[in-house]
């Protein structure tokens, strides 16, 4: 028969089974509902992701935070995190959010990558080398990171080692026209234009389209005076361009064209900036001129007008109003419109050499030698001259 001292043993038993129990039961359900939060905080990055790549920054903000509530430990939202962090301007707090990241994933490449950005941006290019070479070293060909290692090398003045990151990678990638662009960038830098524009070549095969690649192409050709092909470049990007840029690079295909003596085709460059810009007496300036090389003088004389009734008295548009006068044979006129240049320091003897032509034109060779005369003591020396002499011919 149990005793009072049986049952009192028992019944502490029983609730000591009991307790163990409930305690058991309690801690498999904190765990299960860690595991659940862990799992939603997980379920939330990659639509936190998706909000970060549309710029929804403090949208794509509330939900990692939510994620790290639920889960701080999570690498993933510790480095999306960083990255919101970085692109609003807080390198600081950005950093600490992917050094978090990188010690829960060493294996992040992100995360080194972004490291090695922040470095860039604080000036401190040694340690920006050291993460993106942490970073190529987990994802050796992705593109991204070979173009910012190699600009750091570059922005260090170590273009060789630049050049050959670039051009080991592009013989693997063989098809990345962005890898043959930052060849051809380093060699341009090295003064090898020749190879900038074997480069850029190759990438325009690519990428017949790129801005980037078409306009690199142009300025080569522009340093090396080959003025047809820098003008091919300038009209391509003219047609893939709009606003302030394509006004741009009509400016620059004029300029080719006048070196290129293709002075028609400056004009109608010309005329097509003067649409935006009537007011504008340097480009009804530069449209004469033109014109005085495509042989038409009565639309030189027009420009010339039009550039000195937007900036009265402008000695460069009086010498193209004469020019126009000499090549229309309305010599008497074009003396006239000399006269008013002969005692300007620049102009003023190429003013007594067109006065001199004038008057031999008439004629008159006495007054035609005195002109000459002067012209040769002032050393005239004008871009005019020569488009005159183009004309005569």
């Amino acid at each position: 028969m149990l005793n009072r001292h049986h049952i009192a043993w028992m019944l502490a038993i029983v609730m000591t089974v009991s307790c163990m129990s409930c305690s058991s039961y309690e801690e498999k359900r904190s765990a299960a509902r860690l595991r659940y939060q862990k799992a939603t905080a997980t379920a939330k990055l990659p639509l936190a992701e998706d909000l970060f790549e549309n710029g929804q920054y403090e949208d794509a903000r509330k939900t990692v935070q939510e994620c790290l509530t639920a889960d701080p430990e999570n690498p993933e939202a510790n480095l999306l995190m960083g990255r919101i962090e970085k692109v609003q301007g807080r390198l600081t707090s950005a950093r600490e959010f992917i050094v978090i990241a990188l010690e829960y994933d060493e294996t992040l490449d992100a995360g080194w990558f972004a490291l090695g950005e922040i470095a860039y941006e604080n000036k401190r290019p040694a340690r920006a080398l050291e993460h993106f070479n942490r970073a190529i070293e987990l994802q050796p060909l992705k593109v991204e990171y070979i173009l910012a290692l190699g600009e750091t090398l570059a922005l260090g003045g170590d273009y060789n080692q630049a050049l050959e990151l670039y051009e080991s990678k592009s013989r693997i990638l063989a098809g990345n026209a962005k890898l043959m662009i930052a060849c051809g960038d380093i060699k341009n830098r090295l003064g090898d234009t020749n190879g900038a524009v074997s480069r850029y070549r190759q990438a325009a095969m690519l990428d017949p389209d790129n801005v980037s690649v078409i306009e690199s192409l142009g300025y080569c050709y522009i340093s090396m005076e080959r003025w047809d092909e820098a003008s091919i470049m300038f009209e391509k990007l003219i047609e893939l361009s709009s606003g302030t840029r394509k006004s741009s690079y009509t400016q620059m295909l004029a300029m080719c064209s006048m070196k290129s003596g293709k002075y028609a085709r400056a004009v109608s460059s010309y005329n097509s900036l003067t649409v935006d810009n009537r007011d504008d007496a340097s480009l009804w300036l530069q449209m004469g001129q033109a014109a005085l090389g495509a042989d038409a003088p009565n639309r030189a004389l027009a420009c010339a007008n039009r550039a000195l009734s937007i900036k009265p008295g402008w000695t460069e548009a009086v010498a193209l109003k004469g020019c126009s006068q000499y090549l229309s044979s309305d010599y008497a006129e074009s003396i006239t419109t000399f006269r008013g240049l002969t005692s300007d320091k620049q102009l003023g003897g190429f003013a007594w050499l067109m006065t001199g032509r004038s008057y031999q034109q008439m004629g008159q060779l006495t007054q035609a030698q005195i002109a000459y005369e002067n012209a040769s003591r002032l050393n005239p020396d004008s871009k005019l001259v020569s488009l005159l002499t183009d004309a005569e011919r």
